[in-house]
């Protein structure tokens, strides 16, 4: 067990009686997603949280990855692998994606709370996959050529972060 306790009923809170999601679906943007459907995948969001991404979160913290210079690789510890895979596998980056590229459409509320799991549980795991999410923006905003790149990005698995604000970035 992890360090990490989810706090599902606050994001329900939040999502139905706070900010009326329900009359957000009631648009009809978002397909078949309804209240329901949320409710579950916030359930679900929460216990791989708790799970797998929360249970690797010491090992990853107190084993870095590791840059060997002759190689020019990196070395990236087990748990941390556990943990990003697990999240990943679940295809949760896909909550909120343009549908063209793969995605499920929801408000970004929704979106938000189930990255909320990930963010708490493993934010190495969480910021690492962040590839996802550029591709959708570069998909949203981009030319033909740059949809092309956006749609690659999500094919082959891709993933991107960026660490301008570490002192160690380079």
């Amino acid at each position: 067990m992890g360090h990490y306790r989810s706090n599902v009923r606050d994001l329900e809170f939040n999502l139905f009686e706070m900010l009326a999601l329900e009359k957000v679906f009631a648009t009809g943007t978002f397909g078949d997603l309804d209240g329901e459907s949320v409710r579950q995948m916030l359930d679900e969001a929460a216990k791989l949280a708790e799970g797998p991404l929360a249970e690797a979160f010491a090992d990853t913290d107190r084993q870095p990855p590791t840059f060997d210079p002759a190689a020019h690789s990196v070395s990236i510890p087990a748990p941390f692998k556990k943990a990003f895979g697990a999240w990943h596998d679940g295809e949760w980056f896909r909550v909120g994606m343009a549908e063209d590229i793969g995605g499920v459409p929801a408000p970004a509320m929704v979106e938000w709370a189930i990255n909320e799991f990930a963010l708490g549980a493993q934010p190495a795991a969480f910021i690492y996959s962040a590839g996802p999410k550029m591709a959708d923006i570069l998909y949203a905003v981009g030319n033909e050529q740059q949809q092309h790149w956006a749609s690659l990005m999500i094919e082959r698995d891709w993933c991107a972060t960026m660490v301008l604000t570490e002192p160690d970035a380079g």
